[in-house]
């Protein structure tokens, strides 16, 4: 790591806690900058980091501080504005998932990112969870699966609606897929190279968090509670996603199963007291079949995405959560709402330019 420290904000102090904690404890940060409209929230933060300096108005904040980096982690609705503005501002942003509410705010906010040669990160966290991820990324690469055929990611909660946070389609975009299934969408795509997508099949239900909301007299309530999709790609893969807030089922699990020609994975997490990711790797060997487990302790450890994000921003190199990753997943998200809306399978055309 670079030894040049760096002036970095964080505003949103809800979400962006563990922003403000990797960036606290991070010798690449030598001013921290905290920001949110919630004073107690903003006090409270400013006391546990102890020269952290705290802002109610983000406008002021970039005025008067001038920062090198910002953190976007406010309600979905707000990433467009804040990006924006911190980018003309002349600073490099993370901005937590999803990049936008659709596709074409999250263009937007690519479009500024290059107009000011500014460097614009998207939050996908789940990249960095583990460094058996990066090893199975680089063996993906160099082609020891063969060709992906069927890729099957999921996060599914047995009972887990964020009731705490502004529930609206204004406000967020979309319910348990934009807030879970782009997690683990962007994961898959990821490890698959981010194929080009065809057409997407999908659709959305919302009855268990409905009948909840109305004994919360939060009714009506407007967001899936769970979303699927089917996304067939130029190549000829195939990749099935699911995602749910509330579901009749048992323990919440976050899992990617991958088939190639050659091999296939079960990256799966069971979310509970201890979770614990368990990777398994199926890979042809003399014509057999092996099943194999990482030895994750023998692998060098991975840095956090915000660890990530101030060594691009040192060392001036492509960040790795890129806004045209950001985007097509935006436009697949979007293409599963319009399929539930209308009812019939969305072919995808060839993205726009930034």
């Amino acid at each position: 790591m670079s030894k040049k420290q760096l002036k970095v904000a964080v505003v949103g102090l809800r979400v962006g806690r563990a922003h403000a904690a990797d960036y606290a404890a991070s010798d690449a940060v030598g001013e921290l900058l905290l920001c949110d409209c919630n004073t107690a929230l903003l006090a409270e933060a400013v006391d546990q980091y102890p020269g952290a300096r705290g802002y109610a108005d983000f406008t002021e904040m970039l005025r008067q501080e001038r920062p090198d980096a910002v953190s976007i982690a406010l309600p979905n609705k707000l990433h467009r504005s804040f990006s924006i503005q911190a980018l003309e501002a002349g600073c490099h942003v993370l901005c937590e998932k999803p990049m936008a509410r659709n596709a074409a705010e999250a263009l937007a906010m690519a479009r500024t990112a290059e107009r000011c040669e500014r460097k614009l990160m998207i939050n996908f966290n789940q990249r960095f969870e583990s460094p058996v991820y990066s090893l199975l990324k680089e063996w993906l690469d160099a082609g020891r699966f063969g060709k992906l055929y069927y890729v099957k990611s999921r996060w599914s909660r047995r009972r887990g609606v964020p009731w705490w946070y502004p529930l609206s389609r204004e406000m967020c975009g979309g319910g348990a897929l934009v807030d879970l299934g782009v997690h683990v969408l962007d994961r898959a795509m990821w490890w698959c190279g981010f194929p080009e997508p065809e057409w997407v099949l999908g659709n959305t239900y919302c009855g268990i968090a409905a009948r909840e909301a109305e004994r919360r007299k939060l009714a009506p309530f407007e967001l899936e509670d769970f979303g699927a999709a089917a996304i067939r790609m130029r190549n000829g893969m195939l990749l099935m996603l699911e995602a749910s807030w509330a579901s009749n089922r048992e323990n919440e699990e976050i899992s990617v199963r991958l088939y190639g020609e050659r091999g296939g994975a079960l990256i799966q997490t069971e979310v509970g007291t201890n979770s614990e990711i368990r990777v398994k790797l199926f890979l042809e060997q003399d014509g057999v079949l092996c099943d194999m487990i990482p030895a994750v302790e023998t692998l060098p450890p991975v840095p956090t995405i915000r660890q990530a994000f101030l060594e691009v921003i040192l060392q001036d190199t492509p960040v790795p959560c890129s806004p045209e990753q950001g985007i097509l997943i935006s436009r697949l998200l979007d293409a599963i709402y319009q399929c539930a809306a209308t009812g019939a399978p969305v072919r995808l055309t060839e993205a726009t330019p930034l």
